[in-house]
């Protein structure tokens, strides 16, 4: 039995095929989930729809204060902007605008420039660029002027349009670090003031374009969001830069009027996103999502009441003011309430709007019903139904029925927007059947390459009637894409079960004997998996689920035959000790980017203690790890310095925190190979790098954390060598070694564990699965000037550090018992794409805007799963093998 279940699990055809067809399940899971629920909403085609012909405003002046939250400057807080405050007293109207996740500048800024939502596939790109051309405000603007920042400004004027004019910083100006924040901001103000008395006030020619209806001002504020990152929204520096911007709006304004003279000129301030209490953005909470929006001037009624709107509506408004086409792709709705115009003006409006949004239905109309094998139009609206009722519109309008037309004009403006969105998810539910059929067909596949009986390991031959039948099969959901003209992807999607089938056919006798398999008493344990599973998935929205999984996992070594059998009392005590330490951290707060002195002090504290119990004998490992040791002390010291302020954030003493952080992980391959030693460095060669990106409890948990591993890895190879002694292991090295595939209840048990350790490191110290949760302050010690991808990778590399340590600790005990890797693998996957098919369906595109982000976030974590093991476990093998020496040294 046991050569039959070595011929079954080793091979390195096998491991190749599941690794690529792993990667490519995954791949087309994640294409599927955006065509499911995320697709572009951008069509083109449309005819351009203009707001009307007799604007109340010449020219509009935008601005935008990047990262300004409600909070921060209405109710109590609203002495800030003691300017902005009069205006929406006296002089215009205002409200709160709420935006979308994700709640970060490109998206807020194409929310309100051109009327969408946010592309999914800019994703991609960092939200900085949109790869599919757009519509916006900027480019039907007769002529347009912008000052800011390049990240933003340069998405708006990607063709180099002759009449948009665009003035940009350098990009090493955004300091986070920098102590005038405001900087940023006073550089477009003193380039606007320029512009208008250099250009504007002593134009000597090319004079005419100043004067043209539909211009538009845009100055693009950074200061604020600049300072929430670095000092908080609740910090002295934050608010000073909001009296900063609001006394240069009153300055720009006055100087503007004085300019120009004919009060001609309609003014809206608001903002992207908004921020949350420990400075960052991105997902849905009300500190993000809520912002102000101010506007006053021509056009604009007085109005002293909140009016909210939706950040979208802001590009039909500012359309309206100034007599532009609405942006072809918006989905924004005229906010009347803003408008102070004759009524029939405002009737005009709302029958603009509606042209507009019509437009987009029908294009998304047509393409389905020309198309589609079987239509069903949504809600009966035909285009005799619509031409109707646009027909009556404009009776009512030659009638002087003007409030009947603003009326009944929003009910056709939200029928055909609910419209839009029922043919752009038109193939939403056969896309999500397709999918879920191809999902579980692969995970049966690995149960018959996981938990398969060895006696039928061997692919059963196909015949010829079945391989025409799986062909004619496989070919059937290609000319029903074909007939249908679907895009490329959706040949994909429906043909993802159908192939999974074929790949699944030839294994079902594999399939049958996994099954009597599951029924044997050793996998009498499978409830226990299940309810873990589950747990891991509720911890993905109350992390409180990991303190309870951590309790039980602590318990684990009493109901577990090896472990109870091999381990002594005080092993059983220190494993359940530490379990539930670590069990309590995550109970704590879900964010704390706050400096704690007490506790970083205490976790440096408790590395020092775990270097004194791990510590190598051999005089090189040790002089080697006492090297890392001391880069550890300097770098705990460092941070400390850095937070007291004796290290300033522009001091060349930041170059010093690379030495530290690099050069223990460089070391590693200096020390011997064997488990015990290669370990310690390993632990040791990331730990001053990880305490450099820290400012928390993170430190303390990680201390316990390795502990925790450390503790199992005795456990483990007490419970694979049969004995209670753990001296054995110290002889035991990383190297290569011929696997002895086997199943038992162990191998299922070593492979959740590892799943659960996985799990407690990415949510032990913080919900990172939410964008919010990352804040630029982790990585100050190695720089402040605003570089999105360095710190992205340096921020990434922190939260990797857990995985790593797990990874190389699973490692250890896959060579200890001479595991079989795709066997362990297999099993792996079964748990985590048990998980990937209840997170498809978890997903919302609907609800709150916290739902929506945090939904998708859990799928892509998951998804990203198997792929983030893969390489996290190569760089394990690489990290645990590598040596700097062809002979190793004894």
């Amino acid at each position: 039995m046991g050569e039959k279940v070595r011929n079954f699990a080793s091979g390195n055809t096998q491991k190749n095929t599941i690794v690529v067809f792993g990667l490519v399940v995954h791949v087309v899971l994640l294409f599927a989930v955006v065509d499911i629920y995320f697709s572009s909403p951008l069509d083109h085609g449309m005819s351009l729809i203009k707001s009307t012909d007799n604007p109340p405003a010449k020219r509009l002046v935008l601005f935008v204060a990047d990262g300004l939250r409600m909070e921060a400057v209405f109710g109590k807080n609203s002495d800030r902007i003691p300017f902005l405050t009069s205006v929406m007293e006296n002089g215009g109207s205002w409200g709160t605008a709420h935006t979308r996740v994700p709640t970060e500048s490109r998206p807020g800024h194409v929310a309100m420039l051109a009327g969408i939502y946010e592309d999914p596939s800019a994703i991609l790109k960092g939200w900085k660029s949109n790869p599919v051309d757009f519509d916006s405000i900027i480019n039907q603007s007769t002529n347009a002027w912008c000052w800011g920042s390049p990240d933003i400004l340069n998405i708006f004027n990607r063709d180099r349009s002759a009449h948009i004019r665009v003035f940009t910083y350098s990009a090493e100006l955004e300091d986070f670090g920098a102590n005038d924040t405001s900087s940023l901001d006073g550089w477009v103000f003193r380039k606007f003031r320029s512009f208008l008395k250099n250009e504007v006030g002593a134009c000597a020619e090319n004079c005419h374009l100043y004067a043209r209806q539909g211009n538009f001002y845009f100055l693009h504020l950074l200061g604020i969001d600049t300072a929430g990152h670095g000092f908080k929204p609740h910090s002295s520096e934050y608010e000073a830069n909001i009296r900063f911007v609001d006394g240069n709006v009153e300055n720009v304004v006055r100087h503007f009027e004085s300019v120009f003279g004919d009060r001609s000129t309609a003014y809206v301030f608001s903002s992207d996103h908004g921020m949350t209490d420990w400075g960052s953005h991105g997902a849905g909470s009300v500190h993000e999502t809520e912002v102000p929006v101010i506007a006053w001037g021509a056009g604009v009624k007085r109005n002293p009441r909140r009016q909210d709107v939706r950040q979208i509506d802001l590009a039909p408004l500012m359309a309206s003011l100034i007599g532009l086409n609405i942006p072809s792709n918006s989905l924004g709705l005229v906010p009347a309430g803003y408008l102070d115009v004759p009524p029939k003006e405002l009737a005009q409006f709302h029958i603009s709007n509606a042209l507009q949004l019509l437009e987009t239905f029908n294009v998304k109309r047509l393409r389905t019903e020309t198309n589609a094998l079987v239509f069903v139009p949504y809600a009966g609206l035909t285009t005799s139904v619509l031409s109707d009722k646009v027909a009556r519109l404009r009776r009512l309008q030659r009638d002087g029925q003007y409030s009947t037309v603003v009326e009944e004009g929003r009910v056709l403006m939200g029928t055909l927007v609910e419209g839009v969105e029922y043919y752009h998810n038109y193939y939403q539910y056969p896309l999500l059947v397709s999918v879920s059929v191809g999902l579980v067909e692969w995970i049966l596949y690995l149960v018959t390459a996981g938990v398969g009986d060895a006696s039928s390991s061997t692919t059963s031959p196909l015949s010829r009637t079945e391989k025409l039948g799986i062909a004619v099969a496989n070919a059937f959901p290609i000319v029903l894409c074909k007939l249908q003209k679907f895009p490329l992807s959706y040949y994909v999607h429906f043909s993802f079960p159908f192939a999974m089938f074929a790949t699944l056919y030839p294994n079902l006798h594999r399939l049958t004997a996994a099954f009597a398999y599951l029924k044997e008493d050793r996998c009498r344990k499978l409830p226990i998996y299940v309810v873990g599973i589950e747990l891991l998935v509720f911890g993905f929205f109350n992390r409180s689920s990991f303190s309870v999984l951590g309790l039980l996992v602590g318990l684990w070594v009493f109901a577990s035959d090896s472990l109870r059998a091999y381990t002594t009392n005080a092993d059983k005590l220190l494993w359940a000790c530490l379990c539930a330490v670590m069990s309590i951290f995550p109970l704590l707060p879900v964010m704390k980017t706050t400096f704690n002195v007490p506790l970083y002090i205490l976790g440096g504290v408790a590395w020092v203690a775990l270097f004194y119990a791990m510590a190598p004998s051999r005089s090189l490992d040790r002089n080697v790890t006492r090297c890392q040791l001391g880069c550890l002390i300097a770098a705990m010291l460092y941070g400390l310095a850095l937070e007291k302020g004796f290290i300033a954030h522009n001091s060349r003493l930041k170059y010093a925190s690379w030495f530290i952080a690099t050069a223990p992980a460089a070391s590693i391959p200096f020390v011997g190979k064997f488990v015990a030693v290669r370990l310690a460095a390993m632990f040791f060669g990331f730990a001053p790098f990880y305490l450099l990106v820290s400012s928390n409890y993170e430190v303390v948990f990680s201390a316990v954390y390795v502990a925790c591993l450390c503790t199992w890895l005795l456990m483990e190879d007490k419970a694979l060598k049969g004995r209670s002694s753990w001296q054995l292991l110290h002889y035991a090295e990383f190297d290569g070694y011929r696997s002895e595939p086997k199943l038992n209840a162990d191998i299922y048990r070593r492979a959740f564990l590892f799943m659960v350790f996985i799990f407690i490191g990415f949510f032990g110290t913080g919900n990172v699965a939410s964008l919010n949760s990352f804040d630029p302050m982790w990585v100050r010690a190695f720089l402040t000037v605003f570089s999105p991808f360095k710190m992205a990778g340096l921020i990434l590399l922190k939260i990797a550090v857990p995985f790593l340590f797990t990874c190389c600790v699973f490692r250890a005990i896959n060579s200890i018992g001479r595991e079989d890797v795709t066997q362990m693998f297999c099993i792996v996957l079964l748990f985590s794409d048990s998980m990937v098919l209840q997170f498809l369906y978890l997903i919302t595109n609907k609800g709150s805007w916290l739902d929506i982000g945090s939904s998708l976030s859990h799928f892509v974590i998951m998804e990203a799963f198997v792929t983030i093991l893969l390489v996290l476990y190569s760089c394990a093998h690489a990290l645990t093998t590598a040596s700097y020496f062809a002979v190793r040294r004894n």
